[in-house]
């Protein structure tokens, strides 16, 4: 599995391959798969680990709130909006900065014990190797 480095390169190479017309939707399709899975995949006590998943374009959005969702619709909806926004030469960053975000990305959390972001990078690249 990739670290998230080699996932950008290796997204490089695939857009790089498609036709110029299909980059955006191409991107858009797979940053709104990348945001599905880690909100899905997110262990859920209150919602708030779940409801602090930050879409941004351009920029890493380093937030923390005290927005909760339990069931991710709304994270999804609102990451969605600012997803279909991106122009095709921009970054789209997914972060989520909750203090206890690594440990939960690193098995603490019963409900997710391989982590949310490295089983969905993994999905990620087999979508595009």
């Amino acid at each position: 599995m990739a670290d998230a480095f080699n996932f950008a390169l290796d997204l490089r190479k695939f857009v790089d391959s498609i036709p110029e017309e299909m980059v955006k939707p191409v991107v858009q399709k797979l940053a709104l798969h990348a945001l599905r899975g880690v909100v899905m995949k997110s262990p859920v006590d209150t919602g708030r680990f779940r409801g602090n998943w930050n879409v941004a374009v351009n920029r890493i959005d380093y937030s923390v709130t005290a927005e909760t969702d339990k069931s991710g619709g709304s994270v999804i909806a609102k990451g969605a909006a600012l997803i279909a926004s991106a122009g095709p030469d921009q970054a789209i960053y997914i972060s989520n900065n909750v203090p206890y975000a690594a440990a939960l990305e690193t098995g603490h959390s019963k409900q997710a014990p391989a982590g949310v972001v490295a089983l969905t990078f993994a999905e990620l690249e087999s979508m595009i190797l």
